[in-house]
């Protein structure tokens, strides 16, 4: 039997060729489509007229698909719930403000997701694991009735990892992380801004994901606040309204530097509320060892010098300082300072919080070598302080008896 006598028996029965097509590209599969595709350019050259039908029906998968989930998969946050989202694929289109036409949101997929757990103390780093372990094992808790906790503020100064944070988590979850910056939903246009949180709301619900909404202070002010106009304090309703909504259908968290300025009826929104004070002492040796790449096991000099004079930074204004020192290392000969002279002088120049610095600006190397040796938080021997002050353990002995001396 020739070919055009092939095609002539099936297009016989091109009804139900069709119904199957049909079916087939119901399911959303993009092979099924490009194949679909590859029949319609032949029957189209061939001159057949049921190509422009099947066209028609790839057509209107395609469009379909726009509108109904591609995949759909139990919510984690549904606690017992059949309500089921969509998963989140690269390419979808975020909600973009109407006026200005941009982004309300990005997503981070988990491919791209680099975020690394930020070093804690050890009450948060518990409440944290805690957090990982209940959202791991969401199932258990919803076949006993419980509901997880799917909403967690997290507030503290800037750079002690808020964002990290939260992207980690989302990471350790295989979520994508859609984070909007709540800044930026605020609109001149009367009424816009309430528009925007409704379209990002209903973004974040309709797929499986995590919402980290940054900057959640921009909007979630005091409703009593005399200087605030009636707008924002809509706003702030409609933020309300929104996180009621979301509240079993999938994991919100809200990031802030200013937990003051938020309305109380907000604080109550949040499952966890979770502080990320400065780091501490050990923190802050255990963050210049990571960025030094130096192991936990080496008792690295350079490590604790940096660590001692980033005392009142941030993790990030840390982080920050240790780099300018491994560039100066890399580009400066010996001659150019002793390491606690540069660093001294690189964190002044980081952080307003170190400005002031551990000691005086101006104070020698007498009174410098004594703050070092006299810490009781970050240990240094007088070996120690010659090193860092490039002098002999011989002077730095000397030093330290003509500093008590002139006191």
């Amino acid at each position: 039997m020739s070919y055009g006598k092939d095609m002539m028996s099936i297009m016989e029965h091109s009804s139900i060729i069709k119904s199957l097509l049909r079916v087939a590209l119901a399911q959303g599969d993009e092979t099924v489509s490009h194949q679909v595709e590859r029949l319609v350019r032949a029957l189209n050259k061939a001159g057949d007229p049921d190509g422009q039908a099947i066209e028609r029906l790839l057509k209107g998968s395609l469009e379909g698909r726009n509108l109904a989930p591609s995949r759909l998969s139990k919510s984690p946050a549904r606690s017992g719930k059949t309500s089921s989202v969509e998963s989140l694929r690269e390419g979808v289109a975020v909600p973009v403000d109407r006026e200005t036409a941009a982004p309300l949101a990005t997503v981070i997929f988990p491919d791209h997701n680099h975020a690394v757990l930020p070093v804690f103390d050890e009450n948060v780093a518990a409440v944290v694991a805690g957090l990982l372990v209940e959202w791991e094992n969401h199932e258990i808790i919803s076949e006993a009735g419980l509901n997880a906790s799917l909403t967690c503020l997290i507030y503290g100064p800037p750079g002690t990892g808020k964002t990290t944070l939260a992207l980690w988590l989302a990471k350790e979850l295989g979520l994508p992380a859609v984070v909007a910056r709540l800044d930026g939903l605020i609109s001149s246009f009367l009424g816009t801004t309430a528009r925007n949180m409704g379209a990002l709301f209903s973004f974040a619900n309709r797929y499986e994901c995590v919402l980290i909404l940054d900057e959640f202070d921009a909007i979630a002010k005091l409703r009593d606040d005399p200087n605030e106009v009636g707008e924002i304090k809509r706003v702030v309703n409609t933020l309300l309204q929104n996180m009621d909504e979301r509240h079993r259908r999938g994991i919100t968290f809200g990031l802030t530097n200013h937990p003051s300025l938020l309305d109380p009826a907000v604080w109550r929104r949040f499952d966890i509320q979770l502080e990320l004070p400065l780091p501490g002492p050990a923190e802050r040796v255990r963050i210049v060892r990571r960025v030094l790449g130096v192991a936990e096991s080496d008792d690295s000099v350079d490590a604790r010098l940096l660590a001692w004079f980033g005392e009142g930074m941030s993790g990030a204004e840390l982080e920050t300082l240790v780099e300018k020192y491994r560039k100066w290392r890399l580009i400066s000969s010996d001659s150019v300072g002793s390491p606690a002279a540069v660093v001294r002088q690189l964190a002044s120049t980081t952080s307003t919080a170190a400005a002031g610095g551990r000691v005086e600006r101006d104070a020698d190397d007498g009174a410098l070598a004594r703050a070092l040796v006299g810490s009781s938080d970050i240990k240094f021997s007088q070996t120690d302080a010659a090193y860092v002050l490039s002098l002999s353990t011989k002077t730095i002995g000397r030093r330290l008896a003509e500093t008590q001396e002139t006191e």
